[in-house]
């Protein structure tokens, strides 16, 4: 009786030790909060993260990244954003519209708006090496790289995958 307890605690502890490595360093759940990412996703949706993902390869153009944004006063937060550019591209926002390597992106996945130009402090130039340039899809209401310049790389935890909740509004996304 006694091994059977201690052979069912070892298991249950074993189970609980795999749990935590895989959320930790393999998938995760996150909600949203805020409509930065509007109208892609919403406030109070579930995600599901898969954060091994950019231990394989880089972030690609298109990809929904979840990063320690490069403020410092908020390194304990987490933000979610679209992928631009990547290091070497060169990218421009005119009028409205965003360039990658001299070629406007077809966007979409963003809200429709006018673009509200707030004199940004980093509409153009190319990613360095090893950072990412990202936009929420509801331009006029992200703080975005536009306001603090690029992501590092190893600042991104995770890509988002699925959006799991709300049910009917189950979605898989993809880069491009």
């Amino acid at each position: 009786m006694i091994d059977e307890i201690m052979r069912l605690i070892k298991t249950f502890l074993i189970a609980i030790v795999l749990g935590l490595f895989f959320e930790k360093f393999v998938f995760g759940f996150t909600i949203v909060q805020g409509l930065s990412m509007y109208p892609t996703l919403n406030n109070q949706d579930k995600l599901f993260i898969n954060k091994f993902e950019y231990q394989l390869h880089k972030p690609n153009q298109g990809d929904i990244v979840i990063f320690i944004p490069p403020i410092r006063d908020r390194k304990k937060e987490l933000f979610i954003k679209r992928v631009i550019a990547v290091e070497g591209d060169l990218f421009e926002i005119l009028d409205g519209k965003i360039y990658v390597n001299g070629e406007e992106i077809k966007e979409e996945y963003t809200n429709g708006e006018a673009y509200e130009d707030r004199d940004y402090p980093v509409t153009a130039g190319v990613v360095p090496e090893d950072m990412v340039f990202v936009l929420g899809d509801n331009r006029n209401d992200s703080n975005d790289s536009r306001c603090f310049g690029f992501v590092p790389v190893k600042s991104i935890k995770g890509k988002a995958e699925y959006r799991i909740w709300p049910i009917e509004a189950m979605t898989a996304f993809s880069s491009k």
